[in-house]
């Protein structure tokens, strides 16, 4: 199975062969963005007895050889030509992992990368800035076997550490008491040196971690379950630690259905991540959907897909393909930019700016829908979307940005709006719907003819120009527009031609 470079506009194929589970995610490139489109995983459990025969369990290499030739049909029907295969610590360390790669190449046609413990942190860490760009502090990826921890910064990625402290390397067979697992663990992450108390965030990967994460959204009542960029604080994580730990495995699996699938292996992951935070004197835990196999993907970019801005990437990716509702997202941007000289910032001067280009790419997504469920759909919608480099705060704001794109009313019912948003980031939410509704409705969503316009906020005014030749098009609508604007704004609304 031969694999070809990433270009723009192709489905690309990733499988991931770890100790617990042999998945494939095929994704939609755009740029810089991965969407996954498709995901299916099989539990083959290959790493279930290598701490005690330091080989691969015999059935569970059956279950993922079988697992894999199907992965490979479906690549192929799907005609896909970039493949990516990895394999992480079980085939890495059981004495006949070579052996399975081989058999694997032979049955299915996949030729499996069979990565170390410093490339496994490099990817993982690789992926990690995927979807959070300014990432600085600890990476931890935990797996089936093992933990991989990986500095990360503005200057890139830094030293990488690997120790066998996933579940199934700690279970070895015995049942689970929190003294032994507490302190084998300890005496692990003891010799990191890049923890040693420095503070900061820990960037948790890894599914044990994303179901403890679903388990505090869960006790905590959170209005969003969105688990990237879910965030805890370390005495939020200590206490989380202190349930699972005391909890059996029939009380686990009554949790939610993510802890069930992992009840066995949570109390493990739960310690580990304790003894992370406590090493480390981490101030908080932010959880990433992007990892490993995100980050095989970026190592595979260009250095033009990957100057792009990830959010304004991934916006564009979910409101599709078009070249046309692309260059008039871009144009809508840059038309409306003015409109906010002046103004306090929502989240920061830069930040506003990324989340004004995210609204404009998706200022007519909701086109096609009708018009009286369309709002309250599109909010749903970008409060859970695929996108990266957002926070759960700018995810509520841009949602409703989207959501005042189409109507003057603020969402109805919805909790995440209200707990995640402050009075004033709630009207300057607004003020963006209005702004990418005053242009859109203006154009036609016609990038020329949204250059007929021009718009600028000066001297308390908002003040909307029109060429000569368009002055027709300033309807009665179009001025009521402007005036909504202008009053969330607090600017003076007119209009001019010439």
């Amino acid at each position: 199975m031969k694999t070809l470079p990433l270009r723009d506009s192709q489905d690309a194929a990733v499988i991931d062969i770890g100790s617990n589970s042999v998945r494939l995610v095929i994704y939609r490139i755009d740029g810089r963005a991965m969407t996954p489109i498709l995901n299916e995983k099989v539990m083959a459990g290959l790493g279930r007895d290598l701490a005690r025969t330091d080989a691969l369990s015999k059935e569970g290499a059956d279950v993922a050889a079988r697992a894999l030739r199907r992965f490979a049909t479906i690549i192929e029907k799907r005609r896909i030509e970039s493949v990516f295969a990895v394999a992480t610590a079980a085939v890495r360390e059981a004495k006949d992992g070579r052996a399975f790669a081989e058999r694997i190449q032979r049955e299915s046609g996949i030729v499996l990368r069979i990565l170390s413990g410093a490339e496994e942190a490099r990817l993982s860490a690789l992926g990690v800035r995927a979807g959070v760009p300014d990432a600085e502090g600890v990476v931890g990826d935990l797996g089936g076997a093992s933990l991989e921890l990986v500095e990360i910064g503005a200057s890139g990625l830094g030293r990488g550490e690997t120790f066998a402290l996933g579940p199934l390397s700690l279970a070895s067979g015995d049942a689970f008491t929190y003294e032994r697992v507490s302190d084998d663990a300890a005496a692990a992450i003891g010799s990191a040196q890049m923890l040693a108390g420095r503070g900061g965030d820990f960037y948790a990967v890894g599914g044990a971690w994303r179901a403890l994460g679903r388990i505090d959204i869960g006790q905590r009542r959170y209005p969003l379950g969105v688990l990237h960029q879910y965030e805890m604080s370390r005495a939020d994580v200590l206490r989380l630690v202190d349930v699972v730990r005391k909890l059996s495995k029939k009380s686990l699996e009554k949790l939610e259905d993510a802890a069930a699938k992992r009840a066995e292996s949570l109390p493990y992951a739960a310690v580990v991540l304790e003894q992370v935070m406590l090493a480390g004197k981490f101030d908080r835990m932010v959880l990433s959907a992007f990892g490993l196999r995100e980050g095989v993907l970026v190592e595979q970019m260009s250095e033009a897909a990957l100057a792009a801005d990830p959010l304004i990437a991934s916006a564009e990716a979910l409101a599709g393909r078009s070249s046309g509702a692309r260059a008039f997202g871009a144009a809508l941007e840059r038309w409306i930019a003015p409109m906010f000289a002046g103004q306090a910032a929502a989240f920061s001067p830069k930040r506003d700016a990324a989340l004004r280009g995210a609204g404009a790419r998706l200022a007519d997504v909701g086109g096609p829908l009708h018009p009286d469920q369309r709002a309250e759909i599109m909010f749903d919608l970008i409060l859970r979307a695929p996108l990266a480099a957002i926070s759960h705060n700018e995810r509520a704001f841009l949602a409703a940005a989207i959501h005042h794109r189409y109507t003057k009313a603020a969402p109805r019912h919805v909790e995440a709006y209200q707990r995640l948003l402050s009075e004033e980031q709630q009207v300057a939410a607004a003020a963006l719907g209005a702004a990418l509704r005053l242009g859109a409705d203006l154009s036609g969503r016609s990038e020329s003819l949204l250059g007929a316009f021009t718009v600028s906020a000066m001297d308390g005014a908002l003040t909307l120009k029109v060429d000569k030749k368009f002055e027709h098009m300033l309807t009665e609508v179009a001025h009521r527009r402007l005036d909504y604007a202008a009053s969330l704004l607090r600017l003076k609304p007119q209009a001019k031609s010439g």
